[in-house]
């Protein structure tokens, strides 16, 4: 069972995902974690992407499908079901991603889009606040720290990411948009694409979603 999540940042796909990791032991594959661990481990393919991060540049799709083959091909005791958090984001990634799955005879069975209001995913993106130290988040309205702009593990100061300003988001949201419009007509086509109503409390999309995956999970 090979699953891919859709939906712009800011709709709790990485919670989702992490919530299902916690109950049902699944994989979750995230381009951003293949490419920290990747640089961490100093590996080859790593090590071509740091270039490009340091200089500011996205990393190629190349590169990006390469981490994915590596971490696909890997033996996974007992582990049939891998999740693709926001990946692939165009359908030239898609394209491959289908020929990876083939390779190790597989295929992606399922593809949710996370859909929301596009104000009020803007607006729960430029209200994060992160700790410079832990890198623990919260929200200005919705998880508030105990002291008002101080962590409660470190009592720093909380920050705002440079990327969850508002003219920033809006920018990325017109990139997203542009790319992922015809990658969900590409898994529409094929008759494998659901949606979830993403701006439910937390608790109620992961209902939803249970209610999607756990019958083809077998659970």
């Amino acid at each position: 069972m090979q699953i891919v999540f859709i939906g712009p940042p800011g709709v709790g796909k990485g919670t989702q995902a992490n919530m299902l990791v916690d109950k049902y032991g699944v994989l979750k594959i995230s381009t951003g974690d293949l490419l920290r661990d990747a640089i961490k481990a100093g590996s080859p393919l790593g090590n071509q992407a740091k270039g490009y991060m340091e200089r500011g540049e996205l990393v190629p799709d190349e590169l990006v499908l390469g981490l994915v083959q590596e971490k696909v091909s890997i033996p996974q005791s007992n582990l049939k079901t891998f999740i693709f958090d926001g990946f692939p984001r165009n359908i030239q990634q898609a394209i491959e991603l289908d020929k990876i799955m083939l390779n190790i005879h597989s295929k992606i069975n399922l593809v949710i889009d996370f859909t929301m209001d596009e104000e009020d995913r803007i607006s729960r993106l430029s209200g994060r606040r992160m700790c410079p130290k832990c890198q623990r988040t919260y929200h200005i309205k919705f998880s508030k720290p105990k002291v008002d702009n101080l962590c409660d593990i470190c009592s720093v100061q909380l920050v705002q990411r440079s990327d969850d300003n508002e003219s920033v988001i809006r920018q990325r949201s017109a990139v997203y948009w542009e790319h992922t419009r015809p990658l969900l007509e590409y898994y529409k086509k094929q008759e494998i694409l659901k949606s979830i109503d993403a701006s439910q409390p937390i608790d109620k999309v992961f209902i939803s979603l249970e209610n999607l995956i756990a019958p083809l999970l077998g659970a």
